[in-house]
């Protein structure tokens, strides 16, 4: 008797499953896109470079928008990172940006020189050879994880 009731439980349970994600499944199908989407967003030519591990480093990349909507970066973060901060090299100063706009059609470059992610307190595994997982924050609360390439003091480039 007990070994009847629990196939029938069981059973009732996988049919709930069945039915909810069924449900689940087709109310998703036919909901507009999210603000969290990035869908239309493309992150390219992702590396970091360390100078030594008790200097910050910095993060580089192309993020394209082909979503047909304004983007707009307004941070990042990285298990690697203790903070990432989006600055501007401006001559001899860096200046902190508190976001950065990316038009419909549009690439923006973070390159050397340039825009860059600065990686505050860097972790000790952050170091040539390896790889950082980085994650870029949008205004409208969504996010795009990319995986950088870390390279020494002299790399120039991807």
């Amino acid at each position: 008797m007990r070994m009847k009731h629990l196939l029938r439980s069981t059973r009732q349970a996988g049919l709930a499953c069945s039915l909810a994600l069924a449900l689940g499944v087709s109310a998703f199908a036919a909901a507009p896109a999210l603000a969290g989407d990035t869908s239309g967003l493309t992150l390219s030519d992702t590396w970091m470079r360390v100078i030594v591990p008790s200097r910050p480093a910095a993060g580089y990349f192309t993020l394209t928008n082909e979503s047909g909507e304004a983007r707009t970066l307004v941070g990042a973060s990285s298990p690697a990172c203790g903070s990432i901060m989006l600055h501007e090299s401006k001559g001899d100063k860096m200046v902190m940006l508190p976001e950065v706009a990316v038009a419909p059609g549009e690439s923006v470059s973070f390159a050397p020189r340039g825009k860059h992610l600065m990686c505050m307190k860097p972790a000790a595994e952050l170091k040539p050879g390896t790889t950082a997982e980085v994650t870029l924050k949008f205004k409208d609360g969504s996010t795009l994880t990319g995986s950088f390439d870390v390279k020494g003091a002299t790399a120039t480039g991807k």
